[in-house]
């Protein structure tokens, strides 16, 4: 089974003729048959036809084709695209207080995540999309970042220094390898297996999902569970499109909202031991660090944290804050049901 990345593109890309009864709906994804995104897909294709009694026709184009993540989300502003799936770190280029989502060992568990993004960040998530001209549908999710490497098994800090790392196009993610004392590289996803292949640099951090699903395990050694940043994705439309359309048509294409969210983080928390058993099957040794190892990377990175939310700017500095309220309100929460 082959599997692919969530926070990779999901495309949707509307045609719409003035003398056709039906309006068609192309939806297009880099991931492939038998993931928890084409999955998704294809129960949205099943419901919007169902509840439009067939007058919104969907297709589903598996494997995408428009590019890396920033130039997508340019284009679903412009209204030149419609919609996309896209990694929380993506759309922080255009939303820079999202980033903040983004600091390393900001979030200690799934259920905190899903109770701070929910139950307390959504309305305000919403708000800073329709800022940008941006639809928020549903928030989703990658998963949680770890460390591989074509030569070197990170278990410190320390062993990351001086070495050329892939960065993904973010500033968090730039500041979380300088100050492992790392040399980042941003480099697109398109780009990544390649550079890794010609030793342009000398592993990445990513999720088992989407290094799975992009091949990236094949061109390292090791994998260090490190688990330092969670990422968060979402489900957008385009706000220039969705003023065309009735409201009937922006409620069924809206669908469940941020319900479907609960669907996708399920899928993906599933499938995440297997996927660690198919990276080791691929010949990469996989090292689950250690309580006093991962204490190393958490205590320097929370002294970071600060200055890392201060290079955002002073929106974000607000949004941590909000995170911070939300992190609180959790652990009040899970007291009182103990």
């Amino acid at each position: 089974m082959k599997y692919s990345y969530i926070f990779i593109t999901l495309i949707l890309s509307i045609s719409m003729s003035v003398s056709a009864k039906t309006r068609k709906v192309k939806f297009g994804t880099l991931a492939p048959d038998g993931t928890p995104w084409a999955d998704q897909l294809n129960l949205i294709k099943t419901q919007v036809e169902k509840e439009s009694k067939n007058k919104i026709k969907v297709k589903v184009f598996l494997g995408g084709q428009l590019g890396g993540e920033r130039e997508v989300i340019e284009k679903v502003r412009r209204g030149h695209i419609q919609g996309a799936g896209i990694t929380m770190a993506a759309i922080s280029n255009v939303i820079p207080e999202l980033d903040v989502l983004e600091v390393p060992y900001l979030f200690e568990s799934n259920e905190e995540v899903d109770y701070v993004l929910d139950k307390v960040l959504l309305p305000e998530i919403s708000k800073l999309f329709d800022e940008k001209d941006l639809i928020l549908v549903s928030l989703a999710e990658n998963g949680w970042r770890s460390i591989g490497h074509k030569s070197i098994l990170v278990k410190s800090p320390k062993d990351l220094k001086g070495q050329k790392m892939r960065s993904q196009e973010s500033k968090v993610h730039l500041e979380f390898w300088k100050s492992m004392g790392a040399s980042p590289v941003a480099i697109s996803i398109p780009e990544v297996l390649t550079s890794l292949q010609t030793g342009m640099v000398k592993g990445y951090d990513n999720t088992p999902l989407f290094m799975v699903a992009a091949e990236w395990n094949t061109a390292i050694k090791n994998y260090s569970l490190t688990r330092h940043i969670y990422q968060a994705a979402a489900i957008i439309y385009s706000k220039k499109f969705w003023k065309k359309l009735t409201p009937e048509e922006q409620k069924i294409l809206m669908g469940k909202g941020n319900e479907l969210a609960k669907e996708v983080r399920a899928s993906v928390r599933k499938l995440d031991v297997e996927l660690i058993g198919v990276i080791k099957e691929s010949g990469v040794k996989v090292h689950e660090l250690s309580v006093k190892e991962k204490g190393e990377f958490s205590k320097l990175l929370s002294l970071k944290r600060k200055s890392i939310v201060k290079e955002l700017g002073p929106r974000a500095e607000a949004f941590y804050q909000k995170v911070l309220t939300g992190k609180k309100k959790y652990k009040e929460t899970k007291t009182k049901l103990k």
